[in-house]
C-alpha cells in the first residue's frame, strides 16, 4: 500500500469516528448536544481565519512590479464614432 492510500484511508476511518461522535453528541443530552454543535463551528471559524490571515500575508509579502515604467503611454484622443444607415 502506497503512503497516498494509507492517508486516503486514515481521512476516511477519522471522518467516519467523527461523524458517529457529532450524532452521538446529538443524541446523548443536554450538556454533549451544545458541544456537539459548538466543536464544529468554532474549528470551521479558526479555520476560516486561518485561510484569511494566509492570503493577507501573501498579498502583504508580494513583490508587485510597476508595470508603466518602460511602456510608452496610449494616446488619448476624442473618439468619434460615426453610424452608417
Amino acid at each position: 500500500m502506497t503512503k497516498f492510500k494509507i492517508g486516503g484511508t486514515i481521512i476516511s476511518a477519522g471522518s467516519l469516528v467523527l461523524a458517529g461522535l457529532f450524532i452521538w453528541g446529538l443524541a446523548a443530552g443536554e450538556p454533549w448536544r451544545f458541544w456537539a454543535i459548538a466543536v464544529p463551528v468554532i474549528i470551521g471559524f479558526l479555520a476560516a481565519l486561518g485561510i484569511a490571515f494566509s492570503i493577507g500575508r501573501l498579498m502583504s509579502t508580494t513583490e508587485v512590479q510597476d508595470t508603466s515604467q518602460g511602456q510608452p503611454e496610449e494616446k488619448k484622443e476624442g473618439t468619434t464614432s460615426t453610424t452608417a444607415s
